[in-house]
C-alpha cells in the first residue's frame, strides 16, 4: 500500500480542529465565581472613592480562591478616581493588585472630554455605564453604589 503524505497532511490539517473542538466541547464550562460585585463610582467626593476602594479592598483580601470577582465602575465625576493624575492613583493600584477590575464609562469620558491616554493604567472601558450595571445585574452581580458605602 503507497501512502500519499500529502493527502495524509490535508486530512489531518481537517480532521484535528473537529477533534480538538469536540473535545473542548465535552470539557465541564469553569465554574463562575460566587460572588459578583460591582461597586458604582458617580461622586466626585474623594471620600466615597476612598470607601468604594476600602469597600472592594476588604471583599477580594477576604475571598476565596477564585470566587470573587469585583469590579468598580467609574462614571460622571467618579471618572477623577480612574484618572492617572488623581490623589488616589496609589490606592486604584493597590486594589489592581488585588485583582480588583477597574472600567470607565466611554459616554461620561466623552461628555467629560476625557480620553484614554488619561486613564490609569489597568482601567478599561465600556461603552455605556448605565448599560454595564443592567448586564452585570441580568447576570446575578450584586450592585453597590459608592455613596452608600460610608
Amino acid at each position: 500500500m503507497t501512502r500519499h503524505p500529502v493527502a495524509h497532511g490535508f486530512l489531518c490539517s481537517l480532521f484535528l480542529p473537529m477533534l480538538l473542538m469536540a473535545q473542548s466541547a465535552n470539557a465541564p464550562a469553569p465554574a463562575l465565581p460566587q460572588e459578583r460585585i460591582l461597586i458604582h463610582v458617580h461622586s466626585g467626593n474623594p471620600a466615597d472613592w476612598q470607601a468604594a476602594l476600602e469597600k472592594a479592598d476588604t471583599y477580594m483580601a477576604n475571598a476565596k480562591p477564585h470566587n470573587t470577582v469585583v469590579e468598580i465602575l467609574a462614571t460622571g465625576d467618579g471618572l477623577k478616581l480612574v484618572d492617572k493624575s488623581s490623589q488616589q492613583s496609589h490606592e486604584v493600584m493597590k486594589s489592581l493588585d488585588q485583582d480588583v477590575s477597574f472600567v470607565a464609562c466611554h459616554a461620561s469620558m466623552e461628555s467629560n472630554h476625557m480620553t484614554i491616554d488619561q486613564l490609569h493604567s489597568g482601567v478599561g472601558t465600556v461603552p455605556s455605564g448605565s448599560r454595564e450595571i443592567a448586564l452585570r445585574k441580568s447576570g446575578g452581580w450584586t450592585i453597590l453604589d459608592d455613596k452608600a458605602l460610608k
